[in-house]
């Protein structure tokens, strides 16, 4: 199966496995989803398990992890990811999906957002497509500048620590857009229930990008 290398391309498409990080799974009933060392080993159990490495997840999914966050609780309850999340040590290169520039950058760094975030803005199929890159390192902020530009497959980030990515285990979470709204160097990434008929058609299926063979 062909895959896009959004992270370090020395992982191969039977690298990678997934997860589920759903309210369906019943471990998560017991278990600490939003307790880093509780998911990473629960993480390494699965790659042992799968003997893969490159766990990846998350789009529609109605996600334990919120019920668990005032963030996504208070107001309107926001609990189904958007985007997809590739789980990869801190440090990992982070790719350009194709070719475009940066439309916007920010450090969304309150917890449990993405921390630093990039979002470039590409040419598909004759209509404009922004892809969002977010939980990144912090070190790559300084390299950015709007309007630059980027082939594909190009580095454009690496993958950030706990500690500057909003609070989470090292991971990527990719999301892809038809239309940016009024965001800049940011994006919703969690949807309440009532919310999903508007995005649909507006946060294309990331799955597709990522193995362009995906049904």
């Amino acid at each position: 199966m062909a895959i896009t290398p959004l992270i370090d391309p020395q992982y191969q498409s039977e690298d990678y496995f997934p997860i589920d990080l759903s309210v369906n799974n019943p471990y998560w009933d017991e278990c600490d989803v939003g307790n880093i060392d509780v998911f990473d080993a629960y993480l390494q159990r699965k790659r042992q398990e799968t003997g893969s490495f490159v766990a990846y997840g998350g789009y529609l999914e109605q996600r334990a992890l919120y019920r668990q966050s005032a963030r996504f609780q208070e107001g309107l309850v926001r609990d189904t990811h958007l985007g997809l999340d590739l789980w990869a040590p801190a440090g990992t290169t982070v790719h350009a999906l194709m070719d475009g520039e940066i439309h916007s950058f920010a450090d969304n760094n309150d917890p449990g957002n993405y921390g630093p975030t990039l979002i470039l803005k590409h040419n598909w199929r004759g209509q404009p497509l922004y892809s969002l890159y977010g939980h990144l390192s912090k070190k790559d902020l300084s390299s950015w500048e709007v309007g630059a530009s980027f082939r594909e497959s190009d580095i454009i980030a690496h993958l950030g620590t706990a500690e500057e990515n909003g609070g989470y285990s090292p991971h990527l979470h990719f999301q892809v857009m038809t239309d940016m709204l009024e965001y800049h160097g940011d994006f919703p990434g969690v949807a309440a229930a009532s919310e999903l008929r508007f995005y649909k058609g507006l946060v294309l299926d990331p799955l597709h990008f990522l193995f362009p063979d995906h049904g």
